[in-house]
């Protein structure tokens, strides 16, 4: 080996304090500057000369004295330890700080999930963590974060896990830099140190038991890249510190060619991998080893036709002719080998191990080699992602882009098709027992399907945001037909806004494979609209914004893909009623070929044939979800003598009413609000009756041509142009639109009410507009800097010029990548430009996205000094402020959320835990525990009287008092549904439970085996809690423990000495027991059945006494609540 192996731990991992930055003073020029010239990633990383006095960007001269918007993330961690030393000298005006959340969410990794013993759990990886969920509720049981300290690189990540065959509650976790944990998923314990295995990284790892010299332990086999050059298979032995056994690897076969694909099967004794289009396959020569040092394999290597995407191993005994054989593949028993390649074939080689020895020993002995040709079989269009033995080896399970599950029946060769899934399948994984499939699709979710009926029994979705891919994608590795592209690297934007009616809901456009490639230049289609729950960090719904070929063709005759809308802009409605989208879609400029001419230009052709929708939707609460109420075709043309659809630069909401507006390339800013539907002066009403509406515009507005002050004589061509944005002030009372393409930096306010421009200001902003908000009297510009106007006063507040990475980037660049967010709660703004990491000290990365991530400050729009000021691991495609509370909520580009928020400050949604982190994983194990303990204990007491019994006593009677027949199975059905936020409201529980405990069984047979007491117990009692003692610190305590015991283990309590005055108690109760009294009628007004909530009257059950039926009553009573 040529790296050492070591023991080492690291530091458990927190949220680092954030402080504030250092005050600055920014000297800003009010004259414009010409427009950024050239640019794209490779000239951002250019550095900049400076002297002493002034220095040239893009072609205007900055001071020395104002500051890099970059600086400030800089002086925050040169002045961090200064800070610590004299916290009681920091400044009071600063302003409360500022914290940035741990991330929760993130993608799935292209790994196999693994299933726990007994299959109740699933495990799969994120980039940093291990995610465990429940088979049975779908929910996150727990979540396991590595602890990856400061002395190790930022982009760390998991590449590899597989489950310990020693131990089943272990599971050994590789990470890209060598680092091996060995973790408890159970518990989460082990995170905090790891073995490093090699110092050039680690791209593969799995591990089996294997015995030798009396010892049963896990062997670790990796793949690595060699110092010299090359690849490595290593075998290694892991030991705990302070073992008497020693940590030793050995290396077992090296390679020209990276080694992509490793399995070992059959105890350690034999070894399955792909290596680009080759296939190795490995024996164990002797078990006869006393340490792995001493370990030996031999390979045997062929070649397959095309690169191999996916490979799977059956080992079975073999049968007694072959067994008579006295071959040496006979201690093998029969290996089939399933081989799927980028071209969409399979390849079925059974019994190769056999196979391979003949032709072995065949041609040693100069005989003719035995004849390997595998059995072919071809239906997928690209790379067979994932192909999958089933457990009786009489199917074969195969996946890929094509959004189908096929199954091959090997003996007729008949194929079975589970279509229409959501995105490309690339994982497929069969449960140990066989009767499951676990299936991870490229949309960030998992489901396991039952092999029986392939329908789903549990589902895993994630955020689908866009992420930037570690690696090459396997169909890179065909050379096809490119799709179209863009001209520059970018990350899309990502439209986004979070429901005010549900604070923890964040809306997101998707798509269906938000994969980006570090090197591609490709346009995503997000046609989708998926609503995710930060709180419990799991998917609510997704539904279609746009036309979508999830269930179509979705190639054409040429071999090209046929693209889908992208989602541009989304906004909500401040009261979360309605939501307003623009999708806008392009035709490839291939389909325009056949117009070739000198005289025609394809790219003007093109934009004549662009499809732009501006699309409002309501919020439907029968069916939960958005109804498409109206959608305007082309609201903005390609320029005003143009009637082409035009683009839609900027979407706006009103945060006063129900008004949105959009300014497009037609120079014009256009108002939309809803009006009542109306037929023959009647208004048109819908199936609930409720008065329909339609969007229309209300106001257009004609921005003016900006004022030369030189005098042209030559009339110039009107020029389109490129970028806009529109700003609305906290009350609607001022609308504030530009537009770039000109050379007069000129800013519109618009009164909204009339529809009319009231003032104009030349020179806002030097550059390219990307983005504009207005925060209380402040109008916020991010251009080439970032400029802070007070409109009151029509002075300029203060500017921060962006730096030069920004500055060289191009427009589109910068409008995709660049994001601004308005906090009104805070009164604050918060601006997150993106920068690129390095790859060595002073070298950057060109051509590629890999290593971009993103700065994010924020600021009190009337200071100039930043609140917070901080650097994300990760390129942000989304930047929203929350619903109800201060701060914002980040998207980045590895599909993970952050929150900002101020410490002091309670944020509207809780970041998402697992069952284990709530305190409930032994509820969601074993739920009714602490009921079945009451119902076992009552039991105790009638044993005697059981047994004394005749048999015949075990059917009880209609009119007998004996007591009801519970069994856990029917308490289970009501408890045994997941964590606290997945339960029903407790008034439905506590009617469910009452009904089993109170209700008289009639004609029960309790079913029991040999020697078992039937389980029979009465409810007689709740828990009753005493609130005065949570108003003592010394009982407090005492009490919240008898509170956690009563939510989580029965279900429901009663309260006493809750402070409510006795007399209006009596009165209360006076009144209730006079309501009995009246009509049944009358009460059946305020039945429970036909209420909003689980309050008014309702009737329980019956009793018979005396031949006459009682009906036991109830009603639910609450105080109103008040917001």
């Amino acid at each position: 080996m040529a790296s050492v192996l070591k023991r080492k731990r690291g530091s458990a991992q927190g949220v680092e304090t954030l402080k504030r930055a250092k005050a600055t003073t920014d000297v800003l020029e009010d004259a414009p500057a010409p427009a950024i010239s050239g640019g794209g990633w490779d000239a951002a990383f250019a550095p900049v000369k400076q002297n002493n006095e002034l220095a040239t960007v893009n072609g205007h001269n900055e001071s020395s004295d104002a500051e890099d918007f970059e600086q400030y993330t800089q002086k925050e961690e040169s002045e961090k330890k200064a800070r610590k030393m004299s916290k009681s000298k920091a400044s009071k005006s600063k302003g409360p700080e500022w914290k940035v959340s741990a991330p929760i969410g993130g993608r799935m990794i292209d790994v196999d999930p693994l299933f726990t013993e007994g299959e109740k759990f699933l495990i799969v990886a994120h980039r940093q963590s291990i995610q465990v969920y429940s088979t049975s509720t779908s929910h996150l049981h727990r979540s396991i974060d590595l602890s990856v300290n400061g002395s190790r690189p930022a982009d760390v990540r998991i590449v590899a896990y597989a489950l310990s065959e020693t131990d089943p509650n272990m599971i050994w976790v590789a990470c890209s830099d060598g680092a091996v944990y060995h973790i408890n998923w159970t518990t989460g314990a082990g995170t905090d140190q790891f073995w490093t295995t090699s110092s050039m990284g680690m791209t593969h790892m799995t591990a089996s038991s294997m015995t030798s010299a009396g010892r049963t332990r896990d062997i670790v086999f990796t793949t690595e890249e060699r110092r010299d050059g090359g690849w490595r298979v290593t075998a290694h032995e892991l030991t705990p510190p302070g073992s008497d056994i020693p940590t030793v690897a050995r290396t077992i076969y090296t390679s020209t060619q990276p080694i992509h694909i490793l399995k070992v099967v059959k105890n350690g004794n034999l070894i399955v991998a792909a290596s680009e289009s080759r296939v190795l396959v490995a024996n164990l020569r002797s078990a006869d080893f006393d340490s792995v040092d001493n370990i030996r394999y031999e390979f045997r290597v062929f070649e397959s036709t095309d690169y191999i995407s996916s490979i799977d191993v059956r080992v079975t005994a073999a049968n007694k002719s072959q067994k008579s054989s006295k071959s040496k593949a006979e201690a093998f028993g029969v290996v089939d080998v399933v081989v799927g390649d980028v071209k969409g074939s399979i390849f079925v080689h059974n019994d190769l191990m056999r196979k391979m020895i003949q032709s072995q020993n065949a041609v040693a002995s100069g005989k003719a080699a035995v004849d390997m040709m595998p059995r072919k079989l071809h239906w997928h269009r690209k790379a067979v992602q994932s192909v999958k033995w089933s457990l009786d080896g009489n199917y074969l399970i195969s996946g890929g882009s094509e959004t189908v599950l096929v199954l091959w029946q090997l003996d007729t060769g008949k194929k079975t098709f589970l279509p229409h899934l959501s995105a490309a399948i690339q994982n497929i994984v069969v449960s140990p027992t066989g009767s499951s499939y676990a299936v991870r699709l490229a949309d960030n979710s998992a489901m396991i399907l039952s092999t029986a009926e392939l329908k789903p029994t549990a589902s895993m979705s994630g955020l689908q945001a866009q992420v930037i891919r570690d690696s090459v994608s396997l169909d890179a590795r065909v050379s096809r037909i490119k799709d179209e592209q863009r001209e520059g690297i970018l990350v899309q934007h990502a439209p986004a806004v979070i429901n005010p009616l549900q604070p923890s809901h964040l809306l997101l456009a998707v798509g269906e494979n938000q994969e980006i490639d570090p090197l591609s230049k490709q346009i995503l289609s997000t046609p989708y609209l998926q609503t995710f729950d930060i709180s419990s960090s799991h998917n609510i719904s997704r539904q279609a914004l746009s036309r979508t070929n999830i269930t179509n063709i979705n190639v054409g005759p040429n071999a090209h893909r046929i693209s889908e809308p992208q989602v541009t802009h989304m906004q909500i409605s401040h009261d979360g009623l309605w939501l307003a989208t623009v999708d806008e879609w392009l035709p490839p400029r291939r389909d325009l070929e056949y117009l070739g001419h000198s005289t025609i230009n394809l790219a003007d052709e093109q934009r004549k044939r662009r499809e732009v929708y501006l699309k409002f939707w309501q919020w439907s609460k029968s069916a939960e979800t958005w109804e498409l109420v109206s959608r305007i075709d082309a609201p903005h043309t390609m320029a005003p003598e143009n009637c082409g659809a035009g683009r839609i630069f900027d979407l706006v909401v009103d945060p006063s009413s129900h008004a949105f507006s959009t300014i497009g390339e037609d120079s014009t800013v256009r108002i939309w609000r809803p009006k009542t539907r109306t037929r023959d002066g009647i208004a048109v009403r819908g199936k609930d009756g409720e008065a329909l509406v339609s969007w229309s515009c209300r106001g257009q507005v004609t921005l003016p041509k900006p004022v030369s002050e030189v005098e042209v004589t030559v009339p110039a061509a009107p020029q389109r142009p490129d970028h806009g944005c529109l700003a609305f002030s906290e009350d609607g009372s001022v609308l504030a639109a530009a537009l770039t393409g000109g050379p007069d930096a000129v800013i519109h306010l618009i009164d909204p009410a009339v529809g009319a421009v009231r003032f104009s200001r030349p020179t806002s902003y030097t550059g390219d507009i990307v983005r504009m908000a207005i925060v209380s009297q402040y109008l916020v510009t991010v251009a080439d800097e970032v400029r802070v106007y007070d409109i009151v006063s029509n002075e300029l507040q203060y500017g921060i010029k962006l730096g030069s990475r920004q500055l060289a980037l191009t427009l589109e660049q910068k409008a995709e990548m660049i994001h601004l967010s308005v906090d009104r709660q805070s009164k604050t703004f918060a601006v997150a430009l993106p920068f690129k990491g390095r790859e060595k000290e002073g070298v950057h990365i060109a051509g590629t996205l890999a290593g971009v991530y993103s700065q994010i400050a924020v600021f009190d729009a009337s200071q100039a000094t930043p609140l917070m000021a901080q650097s994300l691991p990760h390129l942000i495609t989304s930047l929203v402020p929350s619903a109800t509370s201060p701060g914002y909520v980040a998207v980045d580009a590895a599909a993970e959320i952050t929150t900002i928020t101020p410490k002091a400050s309670q944020a509207s949604a809780v970041m998402a835990h697992s069952v284990a982190d709530l305190g409930l994983e032994a509820v969601a194990d074993e739920p009714v525990t602490g009921l079945m303990q009451l119902v076992e204990e009552a039991e105790a007491e009638e044993v005697e009287d059981e047994e004394m019994a005749d048999a015949e006593a075990m059917e009880v009677d209609a009119d007998d008092d004996g007591a009801p027949v519970v069994s856990q199975q029917q308490l289970a059905n009501i408890f045994d549904i997941g964590p606290s936020f997945a339960l029903p409201p407790i008034e439905e529980m506590f009617y469910q439970v009452a009904g089993l405990f109170s209700a008289k069984p009639i004609g029960v047979h309790l079913l029991t085996t040999a020697g078992e007491t039937p389980r029979m117990s009465s409810f007689s009692s709740i828990p009753i809690l005493d609130l005065s003692l949570a108003r003592d610190p010394e009982t407090k305590p005492k009490f919240l423990e008898e509170l956690r015991h009563a939510l989580l283990e029965v279900g429901f309590l009663y309260l006493k000495n809750v402070g409510i005055p006795e007399e209006l108690t009596e009165r209360v109760v006076k009144e209730g027991v006079g309501f009995f009294d009246i009509p049944l009628e009358e009460k059946l007004k305020i039945e429970m059945k036909t209420a909003a909530s689980f309050l008014g009257y309702s009737r329980l059950d019956a009793e018979t006494t005396a031949h006459s039926t009682d009906h036991r009553e109830q009603i639910d009573i609450s105080t109103p609540h008040v917001s």
